[in-house]
């Protein structure tokens, strides 16, 4: 009498590992940590105490001119909505985000809106949490008499 193979139960057992590698599945024995909770970060009063380095998230760019406040108020709005009070200015008052921004936007003289952070962690937290718009994260030394 010929020998009958269990191949159904191989396969099945097979497929079961194929599908949990693929998913990434665990064990119960296996904990897997939470991420952890993004909060709000408090933004920089920019001034003789800047820390060098300091990050800007840039929301908004403009070139500048008589109009530029009316084209950037809509982000100034948004800001204020998530607890952030700004107003646009120059980024020239970083090292190197005029620049950066002027070659994003091709504008030859620009104002922004951004708010600034004492560290990339900061701006970081903040450009995820932020579900507007963000043009540009800039690090640089202040530059602006205070």
């Amino acid at each position: 009498m010929p020998t009958r193979r269990r191949t159904a139960p191989v396969a099945a057992l097979a497929l079961l590992c194929a599908l949990t590698a693929l998913t990434g599945c665990t064990s119960p024995a296996e904990t897997v940590e939470p991420p952890p909770t993004l909060e709000w970060p408090d933004a920089l009063t920019l001034g003789a105490d800047t820390p060098d380095p300091f990050w800007v998230v840039w929301t908004a760019v403009a070139e500048q001119s008589d109009t530029a406040v009316d084209a950037l108020q809509p982000s100034i709005d948004e800001l204020g909505a998530a607890g952030y009070t700004v107003e646009a200015w120059d980024p020239a008052c970083q090292s190197g985000a005029e620049e950066q921004l002027a070659a994003l936007t091709g504008f030859t003289d620009v104002v922004a809106v951004g708010v600034p952070f004492a560290s990339e962690q900061e701006a970081g937290a903040f450009d995820t949490l932020f579900e507007g718009s963000v043009v540009s994260v800039t690090p640089g030394a202040y530059t602006c008499a205070s």
